[in-house]
Order: C-alpha cells, then sequence, then structure tokens
C-alpha cells in the first residue's frame, strides 16, 4: 500500500523575547516577533500562532500557511521576484489562468517565471509583473475597477490597465484589500514553497530570445548591406516579355497618367502557364516598382457558405482597393471563381456576374485599379471574363526556354549564396534547361544543394553535436558536385510523379 509522505510542521511563539512551551492559546501582546530561525513564528494578528506541532500533509501545511496575511505572503514573494517574472493571485489555479487570458496583449514582457498564491478570501484576481526596469507593475484582469491609494492620490484601475506600485500602495478589489510591502513581518522564505506555486518557462524562453535577438541583429546587417530591398523586376529572372509587357500595360500609367489621358487603359489581365513559373514573383515585383498597394488572394478565400455573402466579400474588396488608389489585386487560382457559366452552379455564376460587374465600374470610373490574376487553366474561363474590356489581357508565363533565362534565375537564387570556383554554370544551366526546369524548380535545386554542402561539410554532424563554431559557416562553399547531385535527385523525384496519360500502354 502507497502511504502519502508525511511532514512535521512546528511553529514556536515568542512571547517578551522567551520562547513560550504551553501548547494552549494564548492571545499575544502586540510584541511578538520571530526568531529569525525560519520557522512560522508568532506575529500580531496571527490567529493560529499557538504552540503548533503536529504531522499532517501537504494539504494540511497549505491550510495553515492560509492563515498568514495575504500581504505577507505575496510580500515575501516579492522578495525573489526578479526580471520577467509574473505573481498572480485568486481563488483557485484555473481562475488564474483564465485571468491571464483576460490581460490579452496587456504583458509587452515574456514571462520567465510565474509564481501562484491561493487565497480562498480574495474575491478578485491580481497581477503582478517585474518588468524590465526592475519596477513592480499591477494589471487588473478582473471585470470591475480597482482602486489604487498611492500617498494621497487614488487612481481607478480599469480592465488590463496597469499602474506602477510601491511600497506602501493599498490595492482595493471589491471586498478586498490588499497593502504592497517590502518584506513580511517574519521571514517566510522556508515555507515558502508551501503557499505559493512556481512555474519556470527560463530554459524555454531564453532559446527564444537568443534566436529572435540574433535574427534582429542579421536583419540590420541585412539592411546596411542593401540586401532588405524589397522584391523588384530584377529579381525576376527569365521573363523579360512577361515584365515589358506589364510595364507597358500597368507601370506606365500608374506612373505617367498624362500619357495616357486619351487612351483606353486595360485594368484586367490574365497571367497563365505552369505552375511555379513565378506569377505571383512577377505581381509582387510589379506592384514594389509601382508604390502601389498590393492585395494578394486566393480566389477561393472570397467564398461563402452564405447566399449573397461571396458577392459582397468581392463588393468589399474593390472598396478597399478603391479606398487605396493605385491598387494592384492580385487573384491566384482564378479558374476557381471564374469558371464557365451555364452548369448547377448558380451561386457560382452569381460570383462571375458580380465580377463582370466591378470590372465595369472600374473602367466606367476611370479607377486606378488594376486586377491581375492567375491560372493554370485559361480554357477553363467563362468567355465574359476573358473577352477583350474587363480581363482581356492576356499574357502566357512560361518556363525559361532558353540558357540565358535558367542562368538569370540561376544568379537570383545563388547571389547570396558563396560558390566554389569550380561551379560550371553554363553546364548547370544546359542541364537545367533539358529538365524544363521552373523558376520554383530552380530554387528548390539551389536550396537542395546548399544542404548537400552542409551534409559534405559535416556542418549537420557539428550542430547535433554542439562543436559548430562561426567559422564553419564562413567557411563554407557549394562546390559544383552538391549542384549535380542536387538536380540528379530533383530529375528522379520529377519523373516519379510524372503520370501516363490515360489510355497509355507501356510495354
Amino acid at each position: 500500500m502507497k502511504i502519502s509522505s508525511v511532514q512535521n510542521y512546528c511553529c514556536a511563539r515568542y512571547t517578551n523575547n522567551q520562547l513560550q512551551r504551553s501548547s494552549s492559546y494564548v492571545q499575544k501582546p502586540d510584541n511578538v516577533y520571530t526568531s529569525g530561525t525560519g520557522q512560522l513564528s508568532a506575529l500580531p494578528g496571527y490567529k493560529f500562532y499557538p504552540q503548533i506541532n503536529f504531522t499532517g500533509l501537504q494539504s494540511t501545511a497549505l491550510t495553515l500557511a492560509k492563515k498568514i496575511p495575504l500581504e505577507d505572503r505575496l510580500a515575501s514573494v516579492l522578495q525573489i521576484l526578479q526580471q520577467g517574472d509574473v505573481v498572480v493571485i485568486d481563488e483557485t489555479l484555473k481562475s488564474a489562468q483564465k485571468s491571464l487570458k483576460e490581460l490579452g496583449n496587456s504583458f509587452h514582457n515574456i514571462i520567465k517565471r510565474l509564481f501562484y498564491i491561493e487565497d480562498d478570501n480574495f474575491h478578485a484576481s491580481l497581477a503582478l509583473f517585474k518588468n524590465h526596469n526592475n519596477e513592480l507593475e499591477a494589471y487588473n484582469p478582473n471585470k470591475f475597477d480597482v482602486v489604487l491609494n498611492s500617498g494621497n492620490s487614488v487612481y481607478n484601475m480599469k480592465h488590463g490597465d496597469s499602474f506602477y506600485l510601491e511600497n506602501g500602495d493599498i490595492l482595493k478589489l471589491d471586498e478586498s484589500r490588499l497593502q504592497i510591502k517590502d518584506k513580511p513581518l517574519t521571514d517566510l522564505s522556508m515555507h515558502r514553497k508551501i503557499f505559493v506555486k512556481s512555474f519556470d518557462f527560463t530554459n524555454e524562453v531564453n532559446p527564444v530570445i537568443k534566436r529572435q535577438n540574433q535574427k534582429s541583429i542579421y536583419s540590420i546587417l541585412q539592411t546596411l548591406s542593401g540586401k532588405g530591398k524589397k522584391l523588384s523586376f530584377a529579381d525576376v529572372g527569365g521573363q523579360d516579355n512577361v515584365i515589358t509587357a506589364l510595364k507597358k500595360g500597368i507601370l506606365y500609367p500608374i506612373k505617367y497618367p498624362e500619357v495616357y489621358k486619351n487612351s483606353i487603359v486595360n485594368h484586367g489581365y490574365i497571367m497563365y502557364g505552369p505552375p511555379g513559373t513565378g506569377k505571383t514573383l512577377i505581381a509582387q515585383a510589379l506592384a514594389n516598382e509601382t508604390d502601389a498597394s498590393f492585395i494578394k488572394l486566393n480566389g477561393l478565400e472570397m467564398e461563402s457558405k452564405w447566399v449573397g455573402q461571396s458577392e459582397e466579400n468581392w463588393r468589399k474588396l474593390f472598396d478597399s482597393a478603391r479606398e487605396n488608389q493605385p491598387s494592384i489585386i492580385f487573384i491566384d487560382e482564378f479558374d476557381a471563381v471564374a469558371k464557365k457559366r451555364g452548369g448547377t452552379d448558380v451561386y457560382g455564376d452569381k460570383v462571375v456576374n458580380q465580377l463582370l460587374t466591378l470590372m465595369s465600374d472600374v473602367e466606367k470610373n476611370g479607377d486606378d485599379i488594376y486586377v491581375i490574376t492567375a491560372t493554370n487553366r485559361l480554357d477553363m474561363l467563362d468567355s465574359a471574363i476573358t473577352r477583350s474590356g474587363r480581363f482581356g489581357k492576356h499574357i502566357e508565363v512560361k518556363a525559361p526556354d532558353t540558357k540565358d533565362g535558367i542562368l538569370k534565375i540561376f544568379d537570383i537564387h545563388t547571389k547570396n549564396k558563396a560558390l566554389a570556383d569550380d561551379v560550371n554554370k553554363e553546364k548547370l544551366a544546359e542541364e537545367l534547361l533539358k529538365l524544363k526546369t521552373t523558376g520554383a524548380d530552380i530554387a528548390y535545386i539551389v536550396n537542395a544543394a546548399h544542404e548537400n554542402a552542409f551534409e559534405r561539410s559535416g556542418i549537420y554532424k557539428k550542430m547535433e553535436e554542439g562543436m559548430l563554431k562561426a567559422v564553419d559557416i564562413e567557411n563554407l562553399r557549394i562546390v559544383h558536385s552538391d549542384f549535380q547531385q542536387a538536380i540528379k535527385d530533383f530529375a528522379v523525384t520529377h519523373n516519379k510523379n510524372t503520370r501516363n496519360p490515360i489510355g497509355f500502354y507501356k510495354q
């Protein structure tokens, strides 16, 4: 049979500097004090300080400790509070957790340690935080106001508010009253673990802080070196014809509107072609080149199960674009919302009608709004969508079909990577061209080659053993064989995922 552990709790009572041995309850005079032994000693106003010597369980000890005034228990915790620590006072741990959730984003610092003090008579919630300036702040998670008496001033703390606290301040929470003290009337350090639950998140928090600090410092270096610039057409390779068409149709009309005052400007564009060719990338670069507001969405994001809500979503989208002109709306997977009408999907037909109406309004009002759509299936779009006007401008975005186009994309994705002298870009470009790789494929292969360099140089092993040094990364170079292995692996995967057409028979 399992027997619960037994603990002894002894509380001596001192009166007039003489230890009292009587076990009967005696009313204590005001000069009762502690012996400094660390025991729960007799204090003025404490109801349980006759000589106590008993054997009990932890729950009994907690019941006993709760009879110490809350302000003294809190003061004992405040003695060990450090920056990033939180103290929560509540009736139950569950309600304390709820109180912290109520505060939402009130905490602007990461919580490293949390201390919970349970008090059955404290009919409210309170959170105290030690901020980065080593100052104590009080947060009010209650639905009612908390009154703070600080010196001769009185403040009302509303839900979510915070105030700095000083020694001697008094908080009035509904029916409860709590005074802030630097230290308790007696040393409670030996018994602190009985009346406070502690949760230490330091091991989880510190690595996150370290990583974020390193990321922030690295971003500063990126900005200083010019690597943090916005995406531009220079970052898009192998699509010169597409970029030229968008410059003439959108970039120049936005930047030089006076030139086009007597011209009919096309506000709707359809970019079509296989996936991974850079349609989204081109649209983002265009928005940055024009300094226009950019709205990117997937067509299915606008759908709703409620009748009429999808059309309302589209109207709100165009209203937002109209308020932030010049605007570029990019709609990916356009075939999902602009498919041919006349089928069983009557709600889908209404969305197409709404979209056509909105585009007609843009043209009629001369709004500085341009809608660029992307699809892999131009043949699936409704004829009213693809006709002249509305979305009458169609631009094919193909996989790069020249070695020069491949080289441009390769250079873009390797510009921030250290390459060894033996890397033959011309030969790699020829291999990539034979595989008919897209821009997304080339980005994948370059990243895989970088990982191959990690493996070859033992970087992964050093990270596993905790032996990685900065010089290991500084000396890392991607060699030609790393790229060849990445291309070989890609070719195997690419062929494995290629399906034979229906009716195809292989002998």
